[in-house]
């Protein structure tokens, strides 16, 4: 980023972004995405390079390096565009309508994302990052804007048509109309055989791209269903093992903990350094439910790690969950994590941790070590080795010690904008991970975040925003802002009882029905009263984070199994499926989180009901910590006190006629049929096996 000494900022200098702010002193004329720059391009009828990427992105900083910091780029851009600057963290319906631009141009997304729109915002042509000169087989940035300009003055009826029509084409893909019909249940099995087919057995994961591997952990989630409803033991091998290897490789930071981006080598050795909220919620998600299903304490001890990194270094004085942290520090990716031997040893010297850490004289990267433990030639799954308590004693101390160095280097920089949809993917692992765990304290946490959401970035009519960064609450939610705050809301009145969060779930879920729904019964990404898009898109891709879509079918089981309007939101689950047919059957493997979904929905819905007498919680919470702390997929729970249940049943009608008896009394229904109510723990736990 360059220095602001002495140097005249542009329009960006006015944003909370943290990645727009790295660029408001540029010599590039940045306007933000907005009014005042679509006028001035009309006015002076000139092509738009709207600008895409994010605070941590790597090639993002470089591509500003060589080309937004360099004056004769400057001078080009300033003198035959107008140039905008995005951040797609704020504004991924954005984003997302211009990578699909990209993709329908033949080319592979990526950021930064630089695409030439017309004054009307419609895509021209575009690419990921351009070189300064021309390399690695691609054209210079600087040619390629002169190439655009002359076009735009002696060809501008062709380009404006060309882009009217991949506009057009833009729009006729998202209209889509709803199936009639489900996607096979073969899909499951047929999934599970995929994802056998590019395991990893020898380092874990998948093979999925040629070089780099990604944390799969919504696919890890699947297969850990899949194994229990299927009695499939070898997909939960392949879940266990890959959340293993993860936690061993260095693509975990093994010092501070956090998982990183992805690894640029099969053997999850080599990071991209960037730590995303996103990832590391969705990861904590898989090892709760992994600890769940086994019991491993090595699942506890990852859980405890993850979350004790998130307190310390990315929880924010008012309340919230900072986004990431970037790669680079002092312009170097890397450089913050890496470890020369000589360093290493003057702060540990058991040569134990040492050979387990793999620290060499000639280190793993560039000369120094990626701290990592070696997995290849092991299967975790199936010896499910424990280290002794004194051995986890030396490698904390190790730890504690190195954490302690490292914390007197410069950091890389913390995007300390708080992302709606994220902070709520975090509430929902905090939860899970308090009943795997039994540990109360990460429900407290999971508390403080949502209180945090729910008084900053919601307005009095029930709104929410996107981006919340020193005080100021800005952009329209998206839908998956909208369903992850749903969905956290029902998890939070599920485990405390506290009908508020359930209330505040159906406020959003209507506001959801009125702004974006679409004529096919499933939903928009972006909502109604946003008016500077050229297109709404629906999405149900599971990429980096669950799409909306996937979210919103799990709300509706949720709804159902409370038995809150069961026929409606089951059928709206099933539409959800009915249109995402083609991609389910077809593409399974990239739509993890809906195909869940669907698998839950597939098995029928099982409901249970604890209702006990105030002075009788003791064993209705013992029941609750049995319910909470196995895996039950498709069981929907609700343990509340009588008076409490009588008064909320006309809500929430899984409640109604469910009296405690003379102590406690547990409703277990599957399938909308009830059995006989029991007593006791071993009497539920049998009922429920059944």
């Amino acid at each position: 980023m360059q220095s602001n000494q002495n140097q005249k900022s542009n329009h960006l200098i006015h944003e909370k972004s943290p990645y727009l702010l790295q660029h408001a002193y540029n010599p590039v004329n940045w306007f933000p995405w907005g009014e005042e720059a679509f006028a001035k391009a009309k006015k002076e009828d000139k092509v738009i390079l709207l600008s895409i990427g994010y605070s941590t992105c790597h090639w993002c900083h470089v591509m500003e390096r060589e080309s937004f910091e360099d004056e004769n780029t400057a001078t080009i851009l300033n003198q035959h565009f107008v140039s905008i600057k995005l951040d797609r963290e704020e504004r991924p319906d954005i984003d997302k309508i211009y990578m699909d631009a990209l993709h329908a141009m033949g080319q592979q997304g990526g950021w930064p994302l630089n695409l030439f729109l017309t004054p009307e915002k419609e895509p021209i042509l575009g690419g990921t990052y351009f070189p300064p000169e021309a390399r690695y087989g691609r054209k210079g940035f600087k040619e390629v804007l002169l190439l655009v300009a002359n076009a735009w003055q002696n060809q501008k009826g062709e380009l404006e048509q060309a882009a009217k029509d991949l506009a057009d084409h833009l729009r006729d893909s998202e209209r889509k109309t709803l199936g009639e019909s489900l996607p096979s249940t073969d899909v499951f099995e047929k999934t599970y055989r995929t994802f056998f087919q590019v395991y990893d057995p020898v380092f874990f994961g998948f093979k999925m791209n040629q070089q780099n591997k990604f944390p799969p952990s919504m696919s890890l989630s699947y297969l850990v269903h899949h194994s229990y409803f299927f009695r499939n033991p070898h997909a939960l091998e392949i879940a266990y093992n890959t959340a293993y290897a993860m936690k061993k490789g260095g693509i975990y930071d093994q010092v501070g903990g956090g998982l990183c981006r992805y690894a640029t080598d099969h053997e999850w050795l080599v990071p991209h350094f960037e730590k995303m909220l996103y990832d590391n919620s969705l990861y904590l998600t898989t090892l709760a439910k992994l600890f769940q299903v086994t019991q491993d304490p090595f699942f506890r001890s990852a859980i405890q790690d993850i979350i004790g990194y998130y307190r310390r270094d990315m929880t924010l004085p008012e309340g919230g969950i900072a986004s990431a942290e970037d790669a680079d520090s002092e312009g170097e990716e890397g450089k913050f994590y890496i470890w020369s031997e000589k360093e290493f040893d003057e702060i540990v010297s058991d040569p134990w941790i040492k050979k387990i850490w793999n620290v060499t004289p000639e280190g793993n990267f560039e000369g120094h070590t990626i701290l990592n433990e070696t997995i290849a030639g092991t299967n975790p799954f199936q010896t499910k080795k424990e280290i002794s308590k004194s051995e986890e004693k030396t490698l904390l101390e190790a730890k504690n010690g190195l954490l302690s160095r490292r914390s007197q280097r410069i950091r890389p920089l913390r995007d300390d904008k708080v992302i709606t949809s994220w902070n709520c993917l975090y509430i929902r692992a905090l939860i899970l991970s308090s009943q795997a765990t039994g540990d109360k304290t990460y429900l407290e946490d999971a508390v403080r975040i949502y209180s945090f959401i729910d008084k900053n970035l919601k307005n009095k009519d029930g709104f929410l925003y996107r981006r919340y960064r020193e005080g100021e609450a800005r952009f329209q939610g998206n839908l998956t802002d909208y369903a992850e705050f749903t969905y956290s809301s029902l998890l939070l009145f599920q485990e405390t009882g506290n009908i508020e969060y359930f209330r505040n779930a159906k406020s959003t879920l209507k506001i959801i029905e009125e702004y974006f729904v679409s004529e096919a019964g499933v939903y928009y990404e972006s909502i109604s009263t946003n008016t500077d898009l050229i297109v709404r898109t629906i999405e149900g891709y599971d990429g980096v984070e669950p799409s909306g879509n996937s979210t919103m079918a799990h709300v509706f089981l949720l709804l159902s199994g409370l038995g809150v309007e069961v026929g409606s939101y089951w059928d709206k689950a099933k539409n959800i499926f009915s249109y995402f047919k083609k991609e389910l059957s077809e593409n399974s493997t990239s739509y993890s989180f809906m195909l869940d979904a669907y698998l839950k929905w597939s098995q029928g819905p099982n409901e249970v009901a604890v209702i006990f007498k105030k002075e009788n919680r003791a064993e209705a919470e013992e029941i609750k910590k049995e319910l909470s702390s196995r895996l039950n997929p498709n069981v929907v729970w609700i343990v509340m006190e009588e008076e409490d249940a009588k008064k909320y049943a006309n809500e929430i009608p899984l409640l109604e006629f469910r009296t405690a008896g003379d102590s406690h009394q547990v409703y277990v229904c599957k399938n909308l049929v009830c059995e006989t109510p029991v007593k006791g723990l071993e009497a539920t736990k049998l009922l429920i096996g059944k």
